[in-house]
């Protein structure tokens, strides 16, 4: 190849003029790299040209009018605490936050653009656009058409638009699981020290983001380690000299372990997935220390009376050691440190000493908000854990076991039927290898762990999306890659494969409207029901008849191209219906507990007075339940706004020209401020889905709905028109009172 490239260069400085060898000298290189990739020019042009078509199109949709929908309680305490940092007031790590890059990367955001609903969101946009990108960085694995596949999905998931236009870090939590995987894969396939680096910094800023970085690291961990079974168990127990019926259990467990450790003895000579597997676990070992707090009400521990992780009401903050636990706790962490270091500086001390430096130097360094919270690498590495361990009874949102097996096929539904499709595929034409079954183990684990785990929330499925996509991706990548293109559109045969491409949506709309035919008061004529089941018994035979011609492989695969993009046009619309017609409005079961728009509303009313004000507007918020966020972040400017968030007091003169009440003290405050302010207006604080329409389902309710075509008209009209929810949506409110002077119009929503 240098060759090559050295001959082509010189024929290229023999070109008359200088910009025309410039020109000349690109195309070459372009020319080089699509060479080495296996592809020619024409396709790599094409490849960069619809990357960066798409690019644009998902900046666009992340970064369009970010800042109108109403801020979720959530964002409010992320975005406050960064315009605190930002405005100087420093910052200390908390875990109910989880962790601090997300407050310091927004304060940097706030000082360099200003501070406002906007800008507040703008880092999980960007975050979102480069998960886009990345599988351009994965397609040695995933493949060209396969890569570009999994980052059109990314790019119109509405699971993954919708976070990426909320302020949360899940959507960095994404990135970061990604941009793992691939690192691992590429160091596996590669060997390159540079990839080891690249995932400490990432694993750093996974674990500096939130406590699902745990999940991240378990799971790629234990597939390194079943891989490393798989691949050595014959020659552990050929090498321990074990015969069947003869060698006895117990000394056949002393062989097998004589056995590994003869292999282990040289770390220095672990490569590929077991070097991986090394970093991962002497990099993070010491951070798994509170991880004995699981075992401190367990006879394991409970006779030592010692608190390695405090709960809610006990001597110390929560899931922080207390007593003598802490000095347990130091010397553990220390003590795991240190066996961490001699094993990674035993396999290769230069490299595990840059990749320890680069990832407890991003750890430290964002724990501490650049040494200015010492203490916050103590909460980092102890508390961080210890916290979600506690956290684990309390089993915030409350969600049933099935929570994901409703809301994923209602927003994923298209990743979702292609990994199922998959699944089939790869089974019946046994063509997976080790990353096709990393790519199944990665989605069903991910399911697995997080309906596990007792916290579920609607923002937790972009990290059950994620592998379901990338999986989705690779298959469709190997579909597309079988099929001949060329003579898709040539003479021969051109009549049978588009009747398939159009026979199969046609089927499809055929099959749906016949299954709700006279359901949900509409008059069905019988002869209409006669003409769709006609129909499709016509294009069921037609697709019989083509797959004896051109074979059910082939037909499967050229009928997979117009289902696959109807269901990518349902996708596309039920991310836009999500992101930007409901995305405060709890008809989505993404929209979780969110600020009702009323609140906007009301401070755009205020908003007018408060800018005449030179003392600043004064204004009474009633904080009960929590009812100062999100106005703490909304009347953060104290030029504009003096704002006295407690509870609401009868005994207190009114003072303020407005005042906010909780709804359970409305009955006393029309009492007490009749005559001097006007007639309570009722204030949506917050509302939610009504959950209720699916926690009650049981298996029996279940089977029984099968059978039922009214429930499926329901359904169908929930899926594709998010109708029936909107009349028991659930809210907390508050009243608001003006004085009667007071100049204003507000009009809250209906």
């Amino acid at each position: 190849m240098a060759a090559i490239e050295k001959a082509d260069e010189q024929q290229a400085a023999e070109l008359p003029g200088f910009g025309e060898y410039i020109r000349q000298k690109f195309r070459l290189r372009m020319g080089a790299a699509s060479a080495k990739a296996g592809t020619g020019t024409a396709t790599a042009l094409w490849e960069w040209t619809a990357y960066g078509a798409l690019l644009i199109t998902a900046a666009a949709m992340r970064l369009w009018d970010l800042g109108s929908r109403a801020v979720h309680h959530d964002e409010s305490l992320h975005a406050y605490y960064s315009w605190k940092l930002a405005s100087g007031d420093g910052f200390a790590h908390d875990p109910l936050m989880h962790g601090p890059l997300q407050f310091e990367a927004t304060a940097a955001i706030f000082l360099l653009f200003g501070d406002s609903d906007y800008t507040s969101r703008l880092l999980y946009a960007v975050a979102g656009v480069a998960l886009v990108a990345l599988p351009f960085l994965f397609r040695d694995r995933l493949g060209r058409l396969g890569a570009l596949f999994t980052s059109v999905m990314l790019a119109f998931s509405p699971a993954m638009l919708y976070f990426s236009r909320f302020a949360r870090n899940d959507i960095l939590m994404a990135v970061w699981a990604l941009g793992l995987v691939i690192c691992m894969w590429r160091y596996i396939d590669e060997g390159k020290h540079r990839y080891i680096y690249i995932a400490a910094v990432l694993l750093a800023l996974a674990f500096a983001s939130k406590e699902t970085a745990y999940l991240i690291t378990a799971l790629l961990g234990l597939f390194l380690a079943l891989m490393l079974i798989a691949r050595n168990a014959s020659g552990v127990v050929e090498a321990a000299h074990i015969r069947i019926g003869e060698t006895t259990t117990v000394a056949a467990i002393g062989r097998i372990a004589l056995a590994v450790r003869a292999r282990l003895t040289n770390f220095a000579d672990l490569r590929g997935p077991a070097a991986f597997l090394l970093l991962l676990i002497t990099l993070t070992l010491p951070l798994w220390s509170a991880a004995i707090g699981l075992f401190q009400e367990t006879p394991l521990l409970s006779w030592s009376n010692l608190t390695f992780v405090a709960d809610e009401g006990g001597t110390g903050p929560i899931g922080s050691p207390s007593g003598g636990a802490i000095l347990i706790a130091g010397l553990l962490v220390s003590a795991l440190f240190v066996i961490a270091a001699l094993a990674g500086m035993q396999w290769n001390y230069g490299v595990w000493m840059i990749a320890a430096l680069a990832f407890y130097g991003v750890f430290m360094l964002t724990y501490s908000t650049f040494l200015s919270n010492l203490g916050g690498i103590n909460t980092g590495m102890w508390q961080s854990l210890g916290y979600w361990i506690v956290q684990q009874d309390v089993a915030r949102g409350n969600q049933p076991w099935y929570y994901y097996f409703v809301i994923t096929p209602l927003y994923e539904f298209l990743p979702l039927a292609l990994a199922i499709a998959a699944a089939v595929y790869y089974r019946v034409k046994r063509q997976g290898d080790a990353f096709t079954l990393f790519l199944f183990y990665w989605a069903g684990m991910t399911v697995v762990l997080f309906t596990i785990a007792s916290e579920k929330m609607p923002w937790l499925l972009v990290n059950i999306a994620l592998p379901i996509i990338v999986l989705a991706g690779k298959f469709l990548g190997d579909i597309a890659s079988k099929l001949d293109w060329r003579s898709l559109a040539s003479g021969e045969g051109l009549a049978l494969r588009l009747g398939v491409v159009i026979g199969a949506p046609l089927l499809a709309l055929a099959a749906y409207t016949l299954a709700l035919l006279g359901t949900g008061g509409d008059s069905a004529a019988p002869i209409m029901g006669i003409a769709l089941a006609i129909a499709m018994a016509a294009l069921i035979g037609g697709g019989v008849w083509a797959s004896r011609r051109m074979g059910a492989g082939r037909l499967w695969g050229y009928a997979a191209i117009p289902l696959t993009l109807l269901l990518l046009v349902l996708t596309a619309r039920a991310g836009v219906m999500a992101a930007y017609r409901n995305g405060d409005v709890p008809v989505e079961m993404l929209v979780y507990t969110q600020t009702s728009p009323d609140i906007p509303r009301l401070l755009a009313e205020i908003e007018r007075p408060a800018a005449g004000s030179a003392d600043g507007l004064p204004l009474r918020i009633d904080d009960t339940s929590g009812f100062t966020w999100p106005w703490a972040w909304y009347l953060r400017h104290s030029d504009r706004y003096r704002a006295n968030f407690s509870p609401y007091d009868e005994s207190e003169t009114p003072t303020s020209p407005v005042m906010l009440v909780h709804s359970n003290n409305r009955d006393s405050a029309d009492e007490m401020l009749a005559g001097q302010y006007t007639e309570a207006e009722r204030v949506r604080h917050r509302w939610w889905f009504p959950e209720h329409t699916y926690r009650s389902v049981t298996p029996g309710r279940f089977i029984a709905g099968l059978f039922d075509r009214e429930a499926w008209r329901s359904l169908a009209d929930y899926w594709l028109f998010r109708e029936g929810v909107r009349d028991l949506i659930g809210s907390e409110d508050a009243y608001v009172y003006f004085k009667s002077d007071f100049p204003q119009d507000f009009e809250p929503m209906e």
